[in-house]
C-alpha cells in the first residue's frame, strides 16, 4: 500500500486532466480549420455535438434511470452557455480577427474571479489574481497585433467570453450535486439540438464529403466534447473555477503548436514571449498550490 503515496494529489489529477483537454482542444483548432472549408460552422457543430451525444449516451446507460428534472435542468442551463459561447464565437469571428477572437475569447479568465465572488461568494487569493494577469498579457502578446481596432465582431466574443465563464462558474456548482455522466449527456443533447436549429435556419445542412470531416468529427465529438466536459465536470469537483479558468486558458498555446506542426505556420518572438507567460501564469500558483475545493 505505500506505493499509493507516490501517486499525485486529486488537486494535482485534476489540473494534469485538464491540461491534456487543451492539448486535444489545441489539435482540434488545426483540424476545424481545415474541415469548415467544406463544412459550414452550425453544421459542422450539429454533427460533432450530436455524436458526442451518443458517445454520452453508451457511457451513461447504466444510470440513465438516476435521470431526473434537477439533472435536466442543470444540464440544460449549461448546455445552453455553451452554445452561446460557441456561437457568439462563431457570428464574431465573421467581423474580426482571429487574433482579436483569440484574445477575447481568453477574457474569461478575467471574468471568472470576478464571478465567483459575485455569485459562488468564493473570493480568490492574490496568487490567483497575479496568475490571470500574467495568462492575460501573455493571451495578449500571443494573439493581438499592432494596431488594434475594436468592432462589433469583438463584442460578441465578449459575450463569448461571459458565457464560457458562466459555464465553468455553474459547473462548480453542479458537480457536486449530480452524477457527471448524466449532466455531460444532458448538455452535449441541449447544444446538439441548439446547433440543428441554427444550422437549419442560417445554412444549407449538407452532409460531409470525405474522409478528413468524418475524422475531424469524431475526434471533436467523442474527444474534444464528450470526453473534454466530462473531464472538466469531474476536474472542477477538486479545483476552484479560478484554477480551471488558468489551466484551461492554455488552450491557444497548443493551438499553436499544432498550427506550427500540422499546418506549417510560424511564431514570432512576440508569440514564443505570449506562450511563456501563459505557462508561466498556469504555474504561478504552484508556488503554494491551493486547496482542492470540497466535493
Amino acid at each position: 500500500m505505500a506505493r499509493w503515496k507516490f501517486l499525485p494529489s486529486k488537486g494535482r489529477q485534476a489540473e494534469l486532466a485538464l491540461i491534456a483537454v487543451t492539448v486535444v482542444w489545441g489539435l482540434t483548432f488545426a483540424l476545424v480549420k481545415r474541415t469548415l472549408e467544406s463544412l459550414s460552422p452550425f453544421v459542422f457543430m450539429t454533427y460533432r455535438f450530436f455524436l458526442a451525444f451518443l458517445a454520452m449516451l453508451a457511457v451513461s446507460r447504466r444510470t440513465l434511470r438516476s435521470m431526473n428534472v434537477r439533472v435536466l435542468a442543470a444540464g440544460s442551463l449549461l448546455g445552453l452557455f455553451l452554445y452561446a459561447a460557441y456561437s457568439f464565437q462563431t457570428f464574431g469571428l465573421k467581423y474580426t480577427s482571429a487574433g482579436n477572437a483569440g484574445f477575447i475569447t481568453g477574457l474569461f479568465v478575467v471574468f471568472v474571479p470576478i464571478l465567483s465572488t459575485l455569485i459562488l461568494k468564493k473570493r480568490p487569493r492574490p496568487l490567483s489574481i497575479l496568475s490571470v494577469a500574467v495568462a492575460v498579457v501573455g493571451l495578449g502578446f500571443l494573439s493581438l497585433q499592432p494596431g488594434l481596432r475594436v468592432n462589433s465582431g469583438d463584442l460578441l466574443v465578449l459575450a463569448c467570453a461571459f458565457t464560457y465563464s458562466l459555464h465553468i462558474i455553474y459547473m462548480d456548482r453542479f458537480v457536486a450535486e449530480h452524477d457527471l455522466a448524466l449532466l455531460t449527456l444532458t448538455q452535449m443533447g441541449v447544444v446538439a439540438l441548439l446547433q440543428a436549429a441554427s444550422a437549419l435556419l442560417f445554412e444549407d445542412f449538407v452532409l460531409p464529403r470525405g474522409g478528413y470531416p468524418w475524422m475531424t468529427i469524431a475526434v471533436c465529438g467523442v474527444l474534444a466534447s464528450a470526453a473534454a466536459f466530462f473531464i472538466q465536470a469531474w476536474a472542477q469537483r477538486h479545483l476552484s473555477p479560478v484554477r480551471t479558468s488558468v489551466v484551461l486558458i492554455m488552450e491557444p498555446v497548443f493551438s499553436v503548436f499544432f498550427g506550427m506542426l500540422l499546418l506549417g505556420e510560424r511564431l514570432t518572438w512576440r508569440g514564443w514571449l505570449g506562450c511563456g507567460l501563459m505557462l508561466a501564469g498556469m504555474l504561478i500558483t504552484e508556488i503554494r498550490p491551493e486547496r482542492p475545493t470540497s466535493s
